[in-house]
């Protein structure tokens, strides 16, 4: 049966002379003498600082940050008893941007493309019972042909061995391990109702066999609700139908019930691989004027971007790290995540699954297919192959997750020619080919001509109202909405991206959006940040045709070039910083968007502060709130008699609070229960 090894532990690691793709054997070679090198564990990135740290140390590119060759060792010993007879292949969850893998010093294999998974068979290189290296170099140098291309991309391209790296050994006949990184089975729910659901189960190997095969779905408690048994004869494809009774459907955050599928394959009677796999049953539709429902219900989808970065250690980010980020992302209150901008890892998705947040996941592509800056921009063949390339992995490695809804293939394309419109068109073929459950998508920034053509079943807007000055004040976003839904786009729309920087250590009274905020430069209060999300909300939320809604973003992110707010190397729009401290518009949204009692006092790090505060402000899904300065009750206000449009915002207006002392502001909130919840904060008066 198959044999799972973690290898994280145990590399060396160093980066290489700009040279030496020439000298390969000396850095793969088994003589090689690697003792000074610096000892790491997987995950691990070499640009965790670097690129994160602004304009400063080398320029690559344009970039700040290393972008270059790097290699890794590890020894291994392969026991005879436990590996003889088996098959050995060795699985990396990512390496970005190119990895060539070596054996004992042997050519094993090359992976093109920063974000997805890869395994190569390590079989002839190895020897058992004996100690033998892996190596592995990776670069993550600008490539002109592998999306993004150049140095495409708001956000840094770190390198490195990201995730994490496994060896997984399989008998001569065993389930695909050559499928594009996928685990070579593929669940499709179909003709569901509440009394019963059918489930293809398509099984593939590498190459024809004749074999049998097992086909069990576990409910959540164990119990096995529906078996198959079928034959490959002579066949490397099989594809089982079963019928599940009375299914429990995979319903969003509400209920994200999940199955479990147990595909084993039997040599006669005797088991010779198995994988066992999550899936969830749930079926959806996008309504160009009602927006999403999920297994026949109105559904909002309403949640964030979030890169894969972290404060700790960049994108070498551990699976505890990502089960914080996205208990943050649900106690926000979100139904879905877009994962910007490129195929995340494995985990994610999982994750997702259990939580019940729907995704959009997309491959590389961003702004450009093409280094050639003419009027009318070819494509090369080996961008076109290596975007075909990550789009089929994206898509069978992720296809058994019932959080992904929707299969993203660019992100602000602005570059348009007939070959790159041909391209788009074949790759936009290829998911269908791929996966004809989910529907496609594009981020679209430039809403004119043949962008507003390009394939896809949903389309998704990228517009920064009321940050960016070319974009226009908040207050237009609404009209501008309407315009293109009636009168450019019959698809059904979504906002992709919106929003606006937030610096925690800045605050101004009386914000002028037209003089006082600099997009690309220090002057991003955190308060005109809330107010602008206040603003936007409201207009989204009388907008039933919007199929979703996503922020930009949840976290603070790398991305070396910026230099604004008060960060360096980060772009700040997220609504948490990337220390994972919440700014204010992050309880906005909780107070909009979660069952979760919340009250919080906005602008609580503005201190000191001048005496006259033109507005205390509130963020609460309480019945009442009570305001008391110093002890003082300065009045409650319901929430009945709010806004419908601002129902969670309490504003008391023209509070004064003392000189030169700590002056309490505090708030008692009622809820529809009868319990009570208190938020307290001190500013200075000045």
């Amino acid at each position: 049966m198959r044999i799972t090894e973690n290898l994280d532990l145990f590399w060396k690691f160093t980066k290489l002379p700009s040279d030496s793709y020439i000298i390969t054997r000396d850095y793969t070679s088994p003589k090689f003498e690697d003792s000074s090198w610096e000892k790491i564990s997987l995950p691990h990135t070499y640009n965790s600082k670097d690129g994160a740290s602004g304009r400063t140390g080398v320029c690559e590119g344009g970039e700040h940050y290393y972008r270059g060759l790097v290699c890794y060792r590890r020894q291994i010993f392969l026991p005879a008893e436990k590996y003889s007879g088996k098959l050995l292949y060795l699985e990396f969850g990512g390496a970005n941007t190119v990895a060539e893998v070596y054996i004992n010093g042997a050519f094993a294999g090359k992976h093109e493309g920063g974000y997805s998974a890869f395994r190569f068979n390590i079989t002839p290189f190895a020897v058992l019972d004996q100690e033998n290296l892996i190596a592995v170099k990776v670069s993550n140098a600008p490539t002109d042909y592998i999306a993004p291309i150049t140095d495409q991309g708001d956000f840094t391209k770190m390198g490195g061995l990201y995730r994490s790296v496994r060896l997984l050994a399989v008998e001569k006949i065993h389930i695909a391990m050559e499928d594009h990184g996928s685990c070579g089975v593929y669940v499709t729910p179909k003709s569901i109702s509440s009394e019963s659901a059918l489930v293809d189960v398509q099984v593939k190997l590498d190459r024809p066999e004749n074999i049998s095969v097992s086909v069990a779905l576990l409910d959540n408690d164990g119990k096995c609700v529906a078996i198959e048994n079928g034959s490959f004869y002579n066949s490397d494809s099989i594809m089982l139908t079963l019928k599940i009774t009375d299914p429990i459907l995979w319903n969003g955050v509400e209920s994200p019930y999940l199955y479990t599928a147990v595909i084993t394959l039997l040599d006669g009677n005797r088991p010779c691989d198995e994988v066992r796999l999550s899936f969830g049953i749930r079926y959806y539709h996008i309504d160009s004027e009602k927006g999403f429902f999920l297994n026949g219900n109105p559904y909002e989808l309403h949640g964030v971007n979030y890169h894969q970065d972290s404060f700790e250690n960049g994108w070498a980010m551990t699976d505890d790290q990502r089960e914080r980020d996205y208990s943050i992302i649900r106690d926000m209150g979100c139904t879905a995540v877009r994962m910007a901008h490129y195929q995340h890892c494995e985990n994610e998705y999982s994750i997702c699954d259990r939580m019940g947040i729907c995704v959009w996941s997309e491959i590389g592509i961003i702004n450009r297919m093409s280094a050639d800056n003419s009027d009318n921009p070819a494509v090369s063949q080996d961008f076109s192959n290596n975007a075909k390339q990550q789009l089929r992995e994206m898509i069978r490695q992720n296809y058994n997750h019932p959080s992904v809804i929707v299969w993203g293939i660019s992100n602000e394309l602005y570059q348009m020619s007939d070959e790159i419109y041909a391209l788009y068109s074949e790759l936009h073929n290829i998911a269908c080919e791929e996966d004809k459950t989910r529907l496609k998508t594009f981020a679209d920034a430039q809403f004119w001509g043949r962008f507003l053509e390009l394939p896809g079943d949903v389309v998704g807007y990228n517009r920064y109202f009321g940050w960016y000055k070319n974009a226009g004040c908040a207050e237009k976003f609404g009209e501008w909405l309407d315009h293109y839904h009636t009168e450019k786009e019959k698809r059904p729309i979504c906002i992709s991206e919106y929003g606006g920087g937030g610096a925690i250590s800045q605050h101004k009274d009386n914000i002028d959006w037209e003089n006082e905020i600099d997009p690309w430069g220090e002057r991003h209060y955190e308060n005109y940040q809330s107010q602008l999300h206040e603003n936007i909300w409201k207009q989204f939320a009388e907008r039933k045709y919007l199929w979703a809604q996503f922020i930009w973003c949840m976290f603070d992110f790398a991305s070396d070039g910026r230099q604004e707010g008060d960060t360096k190397g980060q772009n700040d729009k997220g609504l948490v910083t990337r220390e994972r401290v919440p700014k204010d518009a992050y309880f906005f949204y909780r107070s909009v968007w979660s069952k979760e009692k919340t009250v919080y006092i906005t602008e609580r790090r503005h201190n000191p502060r001048p005496c006259n505060v033109p507005y205390v402000k509130v963020y609460s899904n309480a019945k009442n709130v009570e305001l008391l300065i110093n002890g003082v009750s300065v009045g409650t206000l319901s929430r009945n008699d709010l806004p419908k449009d601002s129902e969670t915002v309490f504003l008391w207006k023209n509070i004064i609070i003392e000189k030169n002392i700590k002056n309490s502001i505090s708030v008692i909130a009622e809820f529809e229960d009868g319990s009570v919840k208190i938020d307290t904060i001190t500013w200075i008066g000045e």
